[in-house]
């Protein structure tokens, strides 16, 4: 934890978090007296005891109506401030983004023009495929039964039945 200066107690500290944490009011209204009336009762009644946080807020007060004369005295932004400073602001996280996802931001847009080359090519060969079934069934119609060069009779399969009969009458 950070040290204190002599003097302060925790309750310090607690005390200029609370008056740090007040709203900017309107201008002329940054008197020691209006920014005690905005603390809590419990500040106020530390304020009371403790030299060091009254200096605080009579400081506090100094300094937020330095700050009201500033801002008086800055010039009025044109109309076309808010645009361009919003457009500068989506640029530069369109760059960070860009810059932490750039791969994925490739792949993203690649994507949709890949899913059409590969549907186009799945079509292609679909019909490709369907076209040659088609081909080789109308060659087998159109070749009909083939007969062989030395027989104009197709073979009569072999009865296995006729052969072992014939074999059991042989051996007895």
């Amino acid at each position: 934890m950070m040290q204190l200066p002599k003097g302060e107690t925790p309750n310090c500290e607690w005390f200029l978090d609370v008056l740090e944490g007040l709203p900017a009011d309107r201008p002329g209204n940054a008197t020691p007296e209006v920014l005690l009336t905005k603390l809590p009762e419990r500040a106020r009644e530390h304020a009371s005891h403790c030299a060091h946080c009254r200096a605080a807020v009579a400081d506090f007060a100094e300094t937020r109506q330095v700050l009201e004369g500033l801002a008086q005295r800055l010039p009025e932004p044109g109309p076309w401030f808010t645009r361009r400073v919003m457009n500068s602001i989506a640029v530069q996280e369109h760059e960070l983004e860009e810059r932490q996802e750039g791969f994925w931001i490739g792949v993203r847009r690649l994507a949709p023009r890949l899913v059409a080359l590969a549907t186009l090519l799945l079509m292609l060969g679909g019909t490709w495929a369907f076209q040659e079934r088609r081909a080789a069934r109308t060659r087998a119609l159109e070749m009909g039964p083939t007969e062989g060069i030395f027989e104009s009779v197709p073979s009569v399969p072999i009865n296995d039945d006729v052969i072992a009969s014939t074999h059991q009458e042989q051996a007895q």
